[in-house]
């Protein structure tokens, strides 16, 4: 391994913890004001890498209200990461869409 592939490896290992570590954050607060989330994609199937975003998927119905709080509670826990995220309302997606995006969650 060469002196760039080391540095590239080491950074996306870092952005890998750090987004591992406000996706558990933002599931514990989350949890704390009765929403129901998971983690999905490539952090939950523990191939993260360097341009990886973090998917959160949000269940159970909520009104445009709760809506807007799950996705301050997420902006707030994201800021200043540079990490890209997407936040996915299970109430936006048909049964199948929904069970596509749990298969192969860890």
């Amino acid at each position: 391994m060469n002196r760039m592939e080391a540095l590239i490896e080491r950074r996306a290992e870092t952005r890998q913890k750090t987004a591992s570590v406000r996706a558990e954050r933002i599931l514990e607060d989350a949890r704390k004001h009765g929403v129901e989330m998971r983690i999905i994609g490539s952090l939950a199937k523990r191939s993260f890498h360097l341009h990886s975003d973090v998917d959160l998927l949000v269940s159970g119905p909520v009104d445009p209200a709760r809506r807007l709080f799950i996705e301050r509670l997420v902006a707030d826990h994201m800021r200043g990461t540079d990490i890209p995220y997407d936040l996915i309302f299970e109430a936006d997606m048909t049964a199948d869409r929904v069970q596509e995006l749990l298969d192969g969650c860890v």
